[in-house]
């Protein structure tokens, strides 16, 4: 016995612990593996952004006769030089793009973040459910038994043992919808992880609430401060003020500097190397019709990234607020349920232990169970409802408020 026990145990899946799949995801999630690379990319075009264009080599052969003896030939190398400050305006657009896609790589990492709760407190509910159902389950195998007493001995209809069996029957169809949640929840959560979801989970872990929490206006103030998308935000104005100046700068011309080695051979003067060296420019003289409207283009993107980024603010703001409501009527519900649930057991007890007796209508006690099943489940909704919710507000601040620690913390039940 103790051997089967133990091959049991040693087959049955470790516990699923959020903080575990939490770092899992930041570790193999392909999405987040994408977003690393386009950082590494775009850190990486920065320098290349700013640098010299390459320089030129040219090799002429001039009048050439039939005869190659008495060919000229010019070597040339020569090499532009962008003024008024365009390479300075492209390195920082470039730096511009390399912080965007930071941002959007912390911001992919939240989003994956909060995906990834959803999927484990989806999973968390549908076990609970099925804990629920098999407690309910146990209940009513104590009343069918009871009811079947009665029964027998002429003191119940033959009603009463329907409505257990029937009530039953019902338990067990509602633990397969628990299941089939489950298997949904893991396929999304297995997904998210770069697993297969076919595999086999472990059960989760008991979520609680945390003892405190900071009021709305500290976590707008922080998230403000710390939102990914408003430092992608405060990148693109950065970047559309790189692509202003460097529409002002094409009004300047560039300089390109050359110098070359002309070699005669077999000259009939006796100088046979020439050498030669001078400088061109470009001449940006279509103001009206080239430069002036890249100019307002600029601007105009300029003014397009500033308003983006203030409404942005607007929205972080309004989504702090209403996360934070949202979890706090979350925190209410949860505490009533746990008020309500030891009565609606104490009313299950002494329901059952009176229709044993038979001082009571089976009806009453049928009615007690379904009233714990609801109140078990509301609580359980409530909770992984409550982790949700703190994690789509850890989002929407931008940094941790406690997710893992309360995805454990557990809650006991109080009067």
């Amino acid at each position: 016995m103790i051997a089967v026990l133990l091959s049991v145990a040693l087959a049955a899946p470790p516990p699923l612990r959020l903080a575990d799949l939490l770092r899992e995801a930041r570790e193999k999630n392909p999405e987040l593996k994408a977003a690393t690379a386009r950082v590494r990319a775009t850190h990486s075009a920065v320098g290349p952004a700013g640098a010299l264009d390459d320089p030129m080599l040219m090799v002429q052969l001039w009048n050439a006769p039939a005869d190659f003896s008495t060919v000229p030939v010019m070597v040339q190398l020569s090499q532009s030089f962008p003024l008024g400050g365009k390479r300075g305006a492209r390195a920082d657009a470039a730096r511009a793009d390399a912080a965007m896609a930071g941002a959007d790589l912390d911001q992919k990492q939240r989003e994956v973040e909060t995906q990834v709760a959803s999927a484990y407190f989806d999973l968390f509910l549908a076990d609970r459910t099925q804990q629920i159902d098999d407690e309910l389950e146990a209940i009513l195998n104590v009343v069918l038994r009871s009811s079947e007493a009665r029964v027998s001995t002429g003191k119940a209809e033959q009603v009463e043992l329907l409505r257990a069996q029937g009530a039953l029957i019902q338990v067990r169809s509602e633990r397969e919808t628990a299941i089939d949640h489950r298997r949904s929840a893991w396929a999304r959560l297995a997904a998210l992880l770069d697993r297969d979801p076919a595999s086999v989970p472990g059960n989760t872990t008991e979520p609680g609430v945390l003892a405190r929490f900071p009021d709305a206006m500290v976590l707008t103030e922080r998230a403000l401060r710390e939102r990914p998308e408003l430092a992608s935000s405060r990148a693109a104005i950065a970047g559309a003020h790189a692509q202003e100046r460097l529409a002002r700068a094409n009004r300047i011309p560039d300089l390109g500097l050359f110098a070359a080695e002309m070699h005669m051979f077999r000259n009939p003067t006796g100088v046979s190397d020439f050498l030669f060296a001078g400088f061109q420019v470009n001449l940006p003289i279509f103001f009206g019709s080239k430069n002036e409207p890249r100019i307002d283009a600029a601007q105009a993107q300029l003014i397009a990234a500033q308003e983006a980024e203030h409404a942005l603010r607007n929205r972080v703001a309004s989504e702090v607020a209403e996360g934070h409501a949202h979890l706090l009527a979350e925190m209410h519900q949860i505490d009533l349920h746990h008020q309500l649930i030891p009565i609606a057991r104490h009313a299950v007890e002494s329901g059952r232990s009176s229709y044993a007796a038979g001082r009571t209508d089976f009806t009453m006690v049928l009615e007690a169970a379904r009233d714990l099943r609801m109140h078990e489940m509301n609580l359980a909704m409530h909770l992984a409802s409550y982790e949700q919710r703190l994690a789509e507000l850890q989002r929407a601040v931008g940094s941790d408020l406690g997710l893992e620690r309360a995805a454990e913390a557990g809650h006991e039940e109080h009067h």
